[in-house]
């Protein structure tokens, strides 16, 4: 690991380098050299360093060790952006939906202005635990504030309405979200994707054939990973 050789070299390590090497360490789930860094960022005395604890909240959530992530976010004197969204994304996407509503809730009472991050969370979190009414709020919420949905915001919407049983009303906003999109974002390929994946699923073969015509035409190309169903 490269932070280990700096440190083994001598050099100095600064907050700057705490943050970068949590946050490395977070993206690859290596929850073990993660705690390892933080034991080193308290002999350094960084602990307070709103970047390094910041570092530290990321690290946790992206682990899925969210009840170590909380104890960071508590101990920190102030909350900027990027402390609500790494604690709000992962209490999302790790099983804590209720808790990321109410800390959403949280933020906004705060003052914290959220950002397409922050709406992505709580939409998801409201997916994940079957609150359709309220990740319905949140997205008229998005739109209020003048942010425009992006094509994640709107396959969030797609999941709330299909995990509560209305298949048909998702479909029905997938398509109209997806041609909506393509409007505002013609050289985005996964909007491309989403539309023709619900068309697929509809059973609209020939609607679906002539998406992927018109994302070629163009010349958007598909991201690696993305299907078509």
């Amino acid at each position: 690991m490269c932070f280990s050789k700096m440190r083994l070299a001598g050099f100095a390590i600064d907050f700057f380098t705490f943050s970068s090497v949590l946050k490395a360490l977070g993206n690859s789930s290596a929850l073990d050299e993660g705690k390892q860094t933080h034991a080193l960022v308290f002999k350094t005395g960084y602990i307070m360093n709103l970047y390094v604890q910041n570092g530290l909240v990321s690290m946790y959530a992206r682990c899925g060790k969210i009840e170590d992530a909380k104890k960071v976010f508590s101990s920190m004197d102030e909350h900027d952006l990027i402390s609500w969204n790494s604690l709000l994304t992962g209490c999302a996407q790790h099983g804590y939906g209720i808790e990321a509503i109410k800390m959403f809730e949280r933020m906004r009472e705060s003052g914290v202005k959220p950002n397409g991050t922050t709406f992505l969370a709580a939409l998801t979190a409201c997916s994940h635990v079957g609150l359709l009414d309220k990740g319905l709020e949140y997205f008229d919420l998005m739109k209020h504030d003048a942010f425009l949905p992006q094509a994640e915001h709107y396959a969030c919407v797609v999941d709330l309405y299909g995990r509560a049983g209305f298949l048909h009303e998702a479909e029905e906003i997938a398509v109209r979200a997806a041609r909506k999109l393509i409007e505002l974002c013609p050289n985005d390929p996964a909007i491309y994707v989403l539309l023709a994946n619900v068309l697929a699923t509809e059973g609209s073969w020939n609607d679906a054939a002539s998406v992927r015509k018109l994302m070629c035409d163009k010349g958007v190309r598909k991201k690696p990973g993305n299907s078509w169903l």
